[in-house]
């Protein structure tokens, strides 16, 4: 009898900057002061989803390389502020990423929102290397 081998599950966790008092993820945050629309956060869920059911091959098209071992998960929808959270592969094992700060991309100039944002998620990944359970596996719709 052949034996089915089922695939690991993969998971998107989202970096918790441990200052943050209201113990929010730094995506929930960056989408809270940034205002996003309901709808804008369920399209970057149902990227997430994709990804957690089908693998990064399934939102490839949705994936920004912005060098350096990070990437921008580009939500596009018709209007709205197009969401591009920063992400990295891993750390920890080969079946998940982790959302290491919030952007969004300016569609005309081709490049993230703020233009530092980068620069955030090398700081939030450094700091997740040094507490690495400074991170959850949550939705972003609330």
């Amino acid at each position: 009898m052949d034996v089915i081998q089922s695939i690991p599950g993969r998971r998107a966790y989202s970096y918790v900057d441990s200052a943050d008092g209201r113990g929010k993820n730094v995506i929930h945050k960056w989408l809270d002061d940034n205002e996003v629309s309901g709808a804008d956060r369920s399209a970057l869920q149902n990227l997430i989803d994709i990804y957690e059911n089908n693998g990064l091959h399934a939102v490839v098209t949705c994936v920004i390389d912005l060098e350096n071992g990070f990437y921008g998960l580009l939500t596009k929808r018709k209007g709205g502020v197009y969401p591009c959270p920063i992400f990295c592969l891993g750390p920890f094992a080969e079946n998940e990423i982790t959302l290491l700060a919030g952007a969004s991309w300016d569609m005309k100039k081709k490049r993230l929102k703020p233009l530092y944002a980068d620069g955030i998620a090398q700081e939030n990944l450094e700091a997740l290397l040094e507490r690495r359970g400074s991170r959850r596996h949550e939705p972003i719709t609330d």
